[in-house]
């Protein structure tokens, strides 16, 4: 029997050159200010940005309870792709699924304007699926006004 794996495949287009966009997923100060889903905010951030590196990211939902994200990255073209492992820690025990990864990939497309191709795998079911996308696309919806 072939079991098909859900997998989250977004694309998202902002208004900045590519360096820029690539420095939101990598530089604790600018991803402080966009990668917290919804309401929640983003209480830390750290990076170690090379082959090997890890990361923490914290963030707080009004309610006031903490989730956080490790992992480490993977692979790295600066200005271009991000490959890392992502494992949330946290109160949803939905997303509690052990290591995923996500691979981010940035193209130019006109002037000053970049696309990202957001690939999250190693997601075990449709649900998981549903919640990063929804998720995902929160965070997205910030990172336009947190390149400004």
């Amino acid at each position: 029997m072939i079991q098909i794996v859900p997998v989250v495949v977004l694309k998202h287009v902002v208004r900045a050159p590519h360096p820029d966009v690539f420095r939101a997923w990598t530089d604790p100060l600018l991803i402080m200010r966009w990668l917290a889903p919804g309401a929640s905010v983003m209480e830390l951030a750290e990076t170690d940005l090379r082959v090997g590196g890890a990361f923490l990211l914290r963030r707080r939902d009004p309610d006031g309870a903490s989730h956080s994200v490790t992992g480490h990255y993977e692979e790295i073209r600066r200005g271009h792709s991000l490959h890392q492992t992502w494992t949330y820690e946290g109160p949803n025990p939905l997303l509690r699924i052990g290591e995923t990864l996500i691979h981010v990939d940035l193209l130019s497309v006109g002037d000053r304007a970049t696309e990202i191709t957001l690939t999250h795998r190693r997601i075990v079911s449709a649900d998981v699926r549903n919640a990063y996308r929804e998720d995902w696309r929160s965070c997205f919806s910030k990172l336009q006004a947190a390149l400004a």
